[in-house]
């Protein structure tokens, strides 16, 4: 049965909707029938070579196209109700990061696919890759104190993510694998404050209302905390670094490896042999519909998003403490 062919949809063909569509050529067992995306001009280019049907309208392609499952790789502020409807109609689930911008919808696709009982996978992809495991069955019988992680780098081109009430900013919209991270890695959070720079680094510039600048403290269920540097007006002198305390030491993530300061001070899980892709993964629980395949269902991408979402009101709020069941309770 796992080499059943799976028929796969996608519903937004920008930079994301094209990186899948590279990242299934080389899963076997997926095929792309169908492609949306309401420029039509670029639906067609992404459309010929994979000899897939054309689709400007999500909702349209979902009743029409013979699929079982469905990406939807559109912007944060875009998504309205595809995943509902595409949940009532059967189809599997594969959403990219971040799930919605606005909770309210986020909540309601995630209680259509529950409903349905389709699989879902959401893009946090760095929880397929082998040293962020090696870290998580390090950390796994230890208490972790604080956590430090910064995430420098540029503003993307694209005018709806330079706008704050369409991408959500750089939190919401990039540096949420890292807060993903830290969720997967030391438990739920249990309160978020945050300080912003608005109109301040970007103030000469057009048509950018993201903040530049964004500072966030974590305070999770479990008594720990973490810190994170967000900014994206650092240009090219990016930088990313995680980095965690524990007692008499400090566990560090430097590129695609895990090292741990004093040298010596523990010995490393032994890494995992197999380490599928988020879209190999997400193919083949929808091949052998085993669940335990997929790292990140929508109910963990949704709860990654509140955390963001909760920093982003904490900062408009003046730094305001924001408890997350604040944002869930309504």
């Amino acid at each position: 049965m796992d080499q059943n062919e799976v028929k796969v949809g996608i519903v937004g063909v920008g930079g994301m909707g094209q990186a899948h569509v590279r990242g299934l050529a080389a899963v076997p067992g997926a095929r792309i029938v169908a492609v949306c995306d309401h420029d039509e001009a670029l639906a067609r280019k992404v459309a010929e070579p994979l000899d897939a049907a054309v689709f400007t309208d999500g909702a349209t392609m979902f009743n029409e196209a013979e699929i079982e499952a469905v990406y939807i790789c559109v912007p944060p502020h875009s998504h309205e109700d595809l995943e509902v409807t595409a949940a009532q109609k059967g189809l599997h689930l594969f959403v990219e990061k971040p799930v919605n911008l606005f909770l309210p919808e986020a909540l309601a696709a995630r209680d259509a696919i529950l409903a349905a009982g389709v699989l879902s996978q959401t893009g946090y992809q760095l929880r397929y890759m082998a040293h962020f495991r090696q870290l998580r069955d390090l950390l796994a019988d230890r208490e972790v104190g604080t956590a430090s992680v910064s995430r420098w780098g540029g503003a993307p081109g694209k005018d709806w993510w330079r706008r704050y009430d369409q991408g959500g900013g750089q939190l919401v919209e990039m540096a949420t694998h890292q807060v993903d991270m830290l969720r997967w890695l030391m438990g739920e959070v249990e309160s978020v404050s945050a300080s912003y720079s608005f109109e301040r680094l970007f103030r000469w510039e057009r048509g950018i209302t993201v903040p530049d600048s964004q500072a966030v403290l974590l305070r999770f269920v479990s008594g720990a905390s973490a810190t994170l540097s967000i900014s994206c007006a650092a240009g090219k002198a990016s930088m990313n670094t995680m980095d965690f305390v524990l007692r008499d030491m400090k566990v560090s993530v430097k590129g695609e490896s895990v090292e741990v300061s004093p040298e010596g001070a523990c010995t490393l899980p032994t890494p995992q042999e197999e380490t599928l892709t988020a879209d190999m993964a997400f193919v083949r629980a929808v091949q052998t519909g085993d669940r335990s395949l997929l790292l990140s269902p929508f109910e963990e991408g949704l709860k990654t998003a509140v955390v963001t979402l909760a920093a982003n009101r904490s900062a408009e709020e003046g730094g305001r403490l924001v408890r997350i069941d604040e944002l869930l309770s309504g």
